[in-house]
């Protein structure tokens, strides 16, 4: 999987698009790459790290928030959500859920905590919006 490195102050659209996601992140760079599904989505803390994810709509920069409590036993396949299968997601027999589409126009942002500090957030893009934002950024950074 190819991705870029990016540092906010040279990349204002992606720094709106983090911030939209995370309003509280506050790191100088974050990775961008095209989403080729397949992208484990569950969010629960194990051995001081998590992931938390949200979606934002590139035109408007809205945010729209995935499930924060998706720990694959605990959360999920104890609630007899395990086994289901969609276009969009999968959920696998102990819970692990999956997201399979990004649609164009929209990101998925991956941030949280990392060994217990602040993790770099991962912008996930649809392989047309990576493309163009990829080609304004590469002329910035």
């Amino acid at each position: 999987m190819s991705y870029l490195t990016i540092t906010l102050r040279s990349a204002p659209e992606i720094k709106r698009i983090v911030e939209a996601a995370f309003p509280s992140y506050r790191k100088h760079k974050a990775t961008l790459s095209v989403f080729n599904g397949g992208v484990n989505i569950n969010s629960y803390w194990d051995g001081g790290s998590r992931d938390e994810y949200a979606v934002v709509d590139l035109a408007t920069c809205r945010r729209g928030a995935l499930p924060t409590a998706s720990h694959p036993y605990f959360d999920v396949a104890r609630h007899g959500i395990a086994n289901v299968e969609t276009d969009v997601i999968s959920v696998d027999h102990v819970g692990n859920v999956t997201l399979k589409v990004l649609p164009e126009g929209f990101a998925l942002v991956a941030a949280g905590t990392f060994c217990g500090k602040p993790a770099t957030a991962h912008i996930y893009l649809h392989s047309s919006s990576y493309a163009r934002i990829a080609a304004a950024v590469s002329c910035t950074n």
